[in-house]
């Protein structure tokens, strides 16, 4: 299992490399990718295509696995955070240049040594709720 981790985390370092094509390597070609707020995207073209725009509007994204992990023999769940620095006022004035943060949690089924289903649970409202201010 340990093998599986170790895939799971150079996925979301991959995730985090501000590279559309980095995490190609380690999902299959029919890999499906379901976030709850994103949408479902089926193969690589698909899943490059979601993942470049999301670079797009955030280029220094960060996926980073929290260290908790649940096992079955197919698959992984984990917990997450996510974050990028605002580039705009899409959260409010103020808000630009400002880091937000997003807990989440995935899990994962594998083929091999691959990735073949990838699906992520998060808020949508988390992000903004993480740059306000106390008493706002």
């Amino acid at each position: 299992m340990d093998d599986r981790i170790a895939l799971v985390e150079g996925l979301f370092t991959a995730w985090s490399s501000g590279d559309a094509d980095a995490p190609r390597q380690y999902l299959t070609e029919d890999a499906v990718l379901d976030d709850v707020i994103g949408g479902v995207y089926r193969g690589w073209p698909a899943i490059r295509a979601y993942f470049a725009r999301g670079l797009a509007s955030w280029p220094d994204l960060r996926l980073q696995p929290t260290g908790e992990w649940w096992r079955r023999d197919d698959g992984l769940a984990f917990t997450w955070v996510m974050s990028a620095t605002v580039a705009d006022d899409r959260f409010g004035p103020g808000t630009a240049g400002r880091r937000w943060q997003a807990p989440g949690m995935s899990f994962v089924v594998f083929d091999g040594d691959r990735v073949r289903r990838e699906v992520d649970y998060h808020d949508g409202g988390s992000r903004a709720r993480s740059l306000q201010t106390p008493g706002s």
